[in-house]
């Protein structure tokens, strides 16, 4: 896989807030997946701050989402 595809399947995942396509997404990278749910919310918001292509409104959900449940964004 190259990484234009990689990053495009990435933000699929992310972007869409579709808690079965982000398991799988980090499944087919091995990525850790919490158990505790609002951890791993807390986690997809993060990633979504850290994708240089988040727009200013996937950021600020993300921000207000982590604020909201007692994170710092």
């Amino acid at each position: 896989m190259d990484i234009k595809e990689f990053i495009k399947e990435r933000n699929e995942a992310f972007f869409s807030l579709d808690k079965d396509k982000i398991i799988a997404y980090c499944k087919k990278h091995n990525a850790e997946i919490p158990e505790d749910e609002v951890v791993f919310w807390a986690g997809v918001r993060y990633a979504i701050l850290g994708i240089a292509s988040s727009t200013n409104d996937q950021r600020e959900e993300a921000r207000h989402w982590l604020i909201s449940n007692g994170f710092n964004p």
